[in-house]
């Protein structure tokens, strides 16, 4: 049962893992709402290159109180490709994770695509920052960041896989330009199948009775969608809503 998986994940989170938050940078405002059933508490901060910011504070006690100074944030953006241009590099060089997504054409968002990944630092691939990830449209992007247990501070009813499984999967890196599409599907739906596939991440959301036995059962059908040997991860999320959140990587044009 998810219950017993997530008291048993509730009691293996450190200190430090509590104490990470977000501070996120998005015009959408309805995307601070949904990422926020995930954390205690929500703070209006400071508008960066005219954009507003969230700041997500970790759940904790309610007898406890959080400073700012001893949170670990995730510096976010969450923009369209067409605004890169308008954001200083430096501003960029900032953030801990970049979620660009399309809404030019395909020629200027490759462009686009190389202009912020020349900003990441040398050295190891994974771990390259900022982190890039690339989306074919603004619903894909906006669901990522809404839905991806990623951001969910560790004592959040999320688990499986984590931030480091994730980037070396969905991250675009200099040598690799990588785009994400992603759909959310009923529990009984399959995803298109496709053969370009480099990686795939899937969210199973449903209530607390389902088993580990239904989603390994459905994780091993949908992988039978990609080509043999495509790094399929997952999460799960207790949710009121019994549906599969499903995000692919494939090259570049």
């Amino acid at each position: 049962m998810f219950e017993e998986m997530f008291k048993k994940e509730g009691n293996t989170s450190s200190d430090n893992e509590m104490d990470r938050g977000v501070r996120l940078v998005c015009e959408d405002e309805s995307v601070f709402s949904a990422l926020a059933r995930y954390y205690s508490q929500v703070e209006e901060y400071e508008s960066l290159c005219g954009m507003p910011v969230r700041l997500f504070y970790p759940e904790v006690e309610q007898e406890q109180s959080i400073s700012l100074d001893v949170v670990s944030w995730r510096n976010t953006m969450l923009i369209p490709d067409v605004q890169v241009k308008s954001i200083p590099p430096e501003v960029l060089k900032e953030q801990n994770v970049i979620c660009v997504y399309r809404t030019d054409s395909e020629e200027n968002f490759i462009a686009c695509a190389e202009r912020l990944t020349a900003l990441q630092e040398d050295g190891s691939d994974q771990c390259a920052r900022p982190a890039v990830l690339c989306f074919a449209d603004a619903d894909s992007a906006k669901a990522y960041v809404c839905g991806s247990g990623l951001w969910a501070p560790r004592q959040s009813q999320v688990v499986g896989a984590t931030w480091d499984d994730v980037l070396p999967l969905l991250a675009s890196t200099k040598r690799n330009l990588r785009w994400l599409s992603g759909e959310i599907l009923p529990w009984e739906e399959m995803p298109v199948r496709n053969s370009a596939a480099r990686g795939v991440q899937l969210i199973f959301r449903g209530s607390k009775e389902l088993s580990m036995f239904d989603v390994m059962e459905k994780s091993e059908a949908i992988a039978g969608c990609f080509a043999d040997g495509v790094n399929v991860l997952w999460q799960i999320e207790v949710h009121d809503k019994n549906e599969i959140l499903v995000f692919v990587a494939q090259p570049m044009p």
